[in-house]
């Protein structure tokens, strides 16, 4: 054998030598949780803050393309932090799914997320954004299949959140997108789904929260219960095929009732320190205001328009919606930064 083939050869071994000492280099420190400390402590429900963010430049789009695309510049970020969370900590994330209902229940808004996202994509690439949008739908569906089978046949009441409103009734953000990838006929579907899921979850959840006081930290997902009647109301209104007028009223009456009795909270809730449960205060107030705007578009139609009042309300909550998002995301950044860089503790 010649020096050269010779030298080949071991050039080669040692090559792939090299690659699995740095591949075990690797699993070695993501699985202590070494390898890129800021994306090991990327909460789960940071996925609801990136819902809110990209709801919200939707909502704001026709007054604001600036604040839209800033809404989806930050959206894109903090997904990506989740993404790359799921990426290098798989065992981590699937840890938390399975052993929290909570966490579990609340990761279907990354689902949501990647729909409501891909009007933003179409703009750019129609045809990989419908793409984009079917894939989000099966993946939501498999998250409801999941979640299914093991959290809710085991399920105790104590484990009880309103953010399994997320996992059943979130799907139908799907409805609300519909139009624009012209699957009218799966939007309708996928509406009457989530309508009737609600219906039967609302009572569970209710009982739960009259016979179980939340901890600190999950008190924040109270505000949730304003999103899924509001949801369903612009999932409905989304339909092309005739609607009920009765039933857009009895929506979007009990939506603004909801609204109401969370706002009477929030002083309460806001007096409590940062969590990440924080981020169920941004997409509830933002879908509950698109329902609103939704409802007076519909009735400006059918030549019934409301009363002026209710476009100065939906103009407050616009802005509360708004107020809502920017102090959720500074509470984030300034909590990724301290997770990042803890302050030593007191001697």
């Amino acid at each position: 054998m010649c020096y050269n083939e010779w030298y080949d050869i071991h050039l080669h071994d040692i090559f792939y030598l090299r690659m699995y000492v740095i591949t075990k280099i690797y699993f070695y420190y993501a699985k202590e949780g070494l390898l890129f400390p800021m994306i090991k402590n990327v909460p789960i429900p940071t996925v609801a803050l990136t819902l809110g963010l990209v709801s919200y430049g939707n909502l704001i789009a026709p007054y604001s393309q600036f604040c839209r695309y800033l809404c989806g510049i930050l959206d894109i970020i903090f997904f990506l932090l989740v993404a790359c969370k799921m990426l290098i900590y798989p065992m981590m994330v699937q840890n938390d799914l399975i052993g929290d209902a909570g966490l579990a229940s609340v990761f279907a808004a990354f689902w949501m997320s990647l729909m409501l996202f891909c009007p933003y994509l179409h703009d750019f690439f129609p045809i990989v954004s419908k793409y984009v949008w079917l894939f989000a739908i099966a993946g939501h569906a498999a998250l409801i299949c999941w979640f299914t089978y093991y959290h809710i046949y085991k399920m105790a009441m104590r484990d009880v959140y309103p953010s399994y409103f997320i996992t059943y009734v979130g799907i139908v953000v799907a409805s609300v997108t519909a139009p624009l990838f012209h699957c009218d006929a799966l939007g309708n579907c996928i509406f009457w789904f989530g309508f009737i899921s609600y219906l039967l979850i609302f009572i569970v959840v209710t009982m739960r929260y009259f016979s179980r006081p939340d901890n600190e930290a999950a008190e924040p997902l109270f505000c949730i219960y304003t999103a899924p009647m509001s949801l369903c109301l612009a999932g409905y209104l989304s339909s092309p095929w005739p609607r009920s007028t009765i039933l857009i009223i009895g929506m979007g009456f009990i939506a603004q009732a909801l609204l109401f009795i969370v706002l009477s909270q929030m002083p309460r809730l806001l007096r409590t320190k940062f969590y990440p449960s924080f981020s169920a205060f941004t997409f509830p107030f933002v879908i509950t205001a698109s329902a609103l705007k939704g409802t007076i578009k519909y009735f400006s139609k059918i030549a019934m328009p409301l009363p002026h009042f209710f476009s100065l309300l939906l103009t407050a909550e616009i802005v509360i919606a708004g107020l809502a998002i920017l102090y959720v995301t500074i509470g984030y950044i300034k909590f990724l930064i301290k997770s990042n860089h803890p302050t030593p503790e007191k001697q």
